[in-house]
C-alpha cells in the first residue's frame, strides 16, 4: 500500500498579508495543492492523508465545492481527512451536509472513527476537531481493532492546547503508520512509524528550511516513510556584511548579489552586519519588492569615522579590539556591541 500524507495545507491562507506578494503566496498554496493531486496520480498512490488544518478557517460550501473539484482529479486514490483546529468542525459546518462525488472521505465525528478500504486491506482512524483548542489528550490509550490489515491513525495536535500527545506511548499503540499534523516544521517522531510532514507551504517567516510531504509505502517485506521537498518558495536568513569604506551604490549591489545567488523564488530575512558610512542613509524599499523581503534586521555598528574613534580609544579595551577586528567587521559590530552596552 502507497499513501502521500499531507497537512497544514492552508487553503485561503495569505502569508505575509498587506506584501505586494502576499495575494501570488496565496495562490501558490493553491496551486502547491493541485501539484501534490498530481503527485499522488504520478505515483499511483492508494492514499491521500491530510491530517488536518487543510482550509486556513471554517471552510464556507463553495469551498467545499472546490475542494471536491480538485480531488475529483485522483484518478485512482482515496483522499482521507480530519479537521484541525483551523477547519475545525463546528455544529453548523459545511463538512456535515455536503456529500462528495470524488473518492473523498472525512472523518466529520468528535470521537475516533475508523474506515475500512478492502481493496488496500487498509484501516484508517480518525476524529476531528469540534472547536480551535482541546486540551484533553484525546490520544491517550487509542489502539487498532485487532483485525488483519495495515492501521493508520490520522493525528492532529502535539501541543498543551491542541491534543497534548504522548508520543512514547503512541508508539507502542499497535498502529502500523501514525500521520500527525499541526507542526508546521517536518519532523520524523519515529521513523518509518510517526511523523509531521509540516506544511506543504511555509506560512510565516519562523517556518525556515524545506516543506512538503512524505510518501510512504506499507508492504508485508517493508515499511518506508520519506519527506519530499515540494514548496515553491521557502524562507532563508541572508547575512551580509558591509563595510564603511563601501558606497550606497555598492551596498545596494552586494546584497541583489547575495539575494540572487540564494534564489530569487525565496522569500527573505534579510540581516545586515558591520558598519556603514554615517552620511549614507539606505532605502531598501525597491529591493525589498524585488526579492520578497519579509524583515530587515539592522545589525550594523554606527563607528561615525573609524579613525576618530580609534583614536579615542587607543589607550583601552575598546581601541584594542577595533585594531585587532578592523578587517572583520562583523565581529567588530558583535564586539563593540558588547563593550558599549557594558559600557553604559
Amino acid at each position: 500500500m502507497k499513501f502521500i500524507h499531507a497537512a497544514d495545507i492552508h487553503l485561503g491562507a495569505e502569508p505575509e498579508k498587506g506584501k505586494p506578494w502576499s495575494k501570488t503566496r496565496r495562490k501558490e498554496i493553491r496551486e502547491s495543492f493541485q501539484r501534490l493531486i498530481e503527485v499522488v496520480n504520478g505515483e499511483d498512490a492508494d492514499f491521500l492523508l491530510i491530517s488536518g488544518d487543510l482550509f486556513h478557517k471554517q471552510p464556507l460550501i463553495q469551498d467545499l465545492r472546490e475542494l471536491d473539484y480538485m480531488l475529483g482529479k485522483l484518478v485512482r486514490a482515496k483522499a482521507v481527512i480530519i479537521a484541525g483546529n483551523h477547519d475545525y468542525i463546528g455544529e453548523n459546518s459545511p463538512y456535515l451536509s455536503y456529500s462528495f462525488e470524488s473518492n473523498t472521505y472525512v472523518l466529520t465525528n468528535r470521537q475516533m472513527e475508523c474506515l475500512y478500504f478492502e481493496e488496500e486491506k487498509t484501516y484508517v482512524y480518525g476524529f476531528s476537531y469540534w472547536c480551535q483548542e482541546i486540551t484533553r489528550p484525546c490520544y491517550q490509550g487509542v489502539k487498532p481493532n485487532g483485525q488483519e490489515g495495515i492501521h493508520i491513525l490520522l493525528a492532529h495536535g502535539g501541543d498543551a492546547k491542541h491534543i497534548p500527545i504522548d508520543f512514547e506511548e503512541l508508539k507502542w499503540s499497535g498502529f502500523d503508520y501514525i500521520a500527525l499534523g499541526h507542526i508546521h516544521k517536518p519532523q520524523m517522531i519515529y521513523e518509518d512509524l510517526m511523523a509531521y510532514p509540516g506544511s506543504l507551504e511555509p506560512l510565516d517567516a519562523t517556518e525556515t528550511g524545506m516543506h512538503g510531504y512524505l510518501l510512504g509505502e506499507i508492504t508485508e517485506e517493508k515499511q518506508i516513510v520519506t519527506f519530499v521537498p515540494f514548496a515553491s518558495r521557502c524562507y532563508q536568513k541572508a547575512e551580509v556584511v558591509l563595510y564603511d569604506t563601501m558606497s550606497e551604490e555598492e551596498i545596494y549591489d552586494i546584497i541583489e548579489t547575495e539575494l540572487s545567488r540564494m534564489g530569487t523564488e525565496n522569500l527573505f530575512r534579510l540581516v545586515l552586519t558591520g558598519s556603514v558610512d554615517p552620511k549614507i542613509h539606505l532605502d531598501l524599499t525597491d529591493l525589498m519588492e524585488e526579492f520578497m523581503i519579509v524583515s530587515i534586521e539592522d545589525e550594523l555598528m554606527a563607528f561615525g569615522d573609524f579613525d576618530e574613534m580609534l583614536k579615542a580609544n587607543q589607550d583601552n579595551l575598546i581601541g584594542a579590539v577595533m585594531k585587532k577586528l578592523r578587517d572583520d567587521p562583523k565581529a567588530l559590530s558583535y564586539a563593540m556591541k558588547a563593550l558599549l552596552s557594558t559600557a553604559d
